[in-house]
């Protein structure tokens, strides 16, 4: 055999070697060449991270992160387990319902001393003496403040002010309900 011949029959022989490599399978069945990739660096580095994330999330005390992940559960402060909203901090403060509330068309006044955490609000009611308030509360929803009113006395049998707080305008706005007409009527009280 010549010197050229060898040359040429050792790369044909290395060819086939290589050809056999990629193909050789180990015990499991596994291509050699996919299971060295798949026992790469790259994997290594993937599994690591995995893990410290699944740690890091085990290991987090604060539940404020669950219902970012999963928005269907529900998640109660140890603190106050009985209001799932308190964990949401409003941008909005009931204290902004306090002052003097006037109701430019007619020169009507609310006059709101105290929200309360629970719900009721200390209200007085003025035309231009007091008429008496049954019941005032407010609530939250959407983020947004209402306010109710129910007037009892001679001329406000029922009557009803549904109210919502408009941070932007600084107004209250909503419906007033005269029982006595069975009407309701648009309206708005700014700040005194």
């Amino acid at each position: 055999m010549t010197a050229r011949t060898k040359k040429k029959h050792l790369k044909t022989a290395e060819a086939i070697d290589a050809r056999r490599k990629k193909h050789r399978t180990s015990a499991l069945g596994i291509p050699e060449v996919a299971r060295d990739r798949r026992y790469g660096g790259t994997w290594l580095i993937t599994a690591v991270l995995v893990v410290a994330i699944a740690v890091a999330l085990a290991m987090n005390t604060s539940a404020s992160w669950l219902p970012q992940i999963l928005p269907s559960a529900s998640v109660n402060s140890a603190s106050n387990a009985s209001s799932p909203d308190s964990m949401v901090p409003s941008p909005i403060s009931e204290l902004l319902l306090r002052g003097r509330w006037l109701r430019p068309d007619g020169g009507y006044i609310i006059e709101v001393g105290n929200a309360q955490p629970d719900g009721r609000l200390e209200a007085a009611y003025f035309n231009p003496r007091s008429v008496n308030v049954s019941r005032a509360e407010w609530h939250r929803s959407n983020d947004d403040l209402h306010v109710f009113v129910e007037l009892r006395q001679a001329n406000y049998p029922g009557a009803t002010y549904k109210l919502r707080y408009l941070p932007a305008t600084d107004r209250l706005e909503g419906d007033y309900y005269q029982p006595l007409y069975k009407q309701i009527f648009p309206v708005h009280f700014v700040r005194e």
